[in-house]
């Protein structure tokens, strides 16, 4: 009788009791070595492999680089707080006019961890016509929103992210040192002001492998 649990379950569930008993920074079997070890087609075992670099169980490397185990102790924690209002620690940024007509405003920021790993790539894009002289008077050490604040007066209404899983696409693969078409974390919101006019579109790519979003809900009653 066929078993009634998924192949690419069974695949993750094993991988993971192999990933469990590997000591940290070890490399991990290849996607040729496991699917012969597990009797289960390359196709299977990459999903499975998918997942766990999404969870933050294995790293994948760049270009040749192979697959290693995570350590269990360099993960970040990430408020979606914090990155909504732009205060995760970042090395790299740039911005520039973007559209036929210039009327929008990209910021671009490479998010980094303590040790100066890269851990995700936060895009937000601005209309140009209400942020005149943006790219002239940006400072980039100044969190986003506290500069539109202090230098536009903007007063922000409630944000509302969500979270979804992207691709790596093969810049954002390069400025994150992983390999494109990895699973990473996605979270994207809208910003609007008080009186409901949107004010920035905003979306971070985060590698699941060397962070975890935290959020903080309000206790009390319903």
């Amino acid at each position: 009788m066929p078993s009634a649990v998924p192949r690419y379950y069974e695949a993750r569930s094993r991988l993971t009791e192999l990933a469990n008993g590997i000591p940290d920074g070890a490399p991990f079997p290849s996607e040729r070595e496991l699917a012969d070890l597990l009797g289960m087609s390359r196709t299977t075992i990459r999903k499975a492999l998918d997942d766990l670099v999404l969870q933050g169980k294995l790293i994948r490397g760049a270009g040749r680089q192979g697959t290693v185990v995570a350590s269990r102790a360099q993960t970040r924690r990430l408020s979606v707080t914090a990155l909504v209002n732009d205060l995760v620690p970042r090395r790299t940024v740039s911005f520039k006019h973007v559209g036929d007509t210039h009327d929008l405003v990209h910021v671009e920021w490479v998010l980094h961890a303590d040790d100066d790993q890269p851990i995700g790539l936060k895009s937000s894009y601005l209309p140009a016509a209400r942020f005149r002289d943006f790219v002239e008077r940006y400072d980039p050490a100044t969190p986003l929103r506290r500069f539109l604040r202090d230098h536009y007066s903007i007063r922000f209404a409630e944000t509302h992210p969500w979270c979804t899983t992207v691709l790596a696409t093969p810049r954002v693969a390069r400025l994150l040192d992983t390999r494109p078409t990895t699973p990473m974390m996605s979270l994207a919101w809208v910003s609007r002001d008080t009186a409901g006019v949107p004010v920035e579109r905003s979306w971070t790519a985060l590698r699941g492998d060397r962070t975890h979003l935290t959020m903080h809900i309000p206790g009390g009653a319903e």
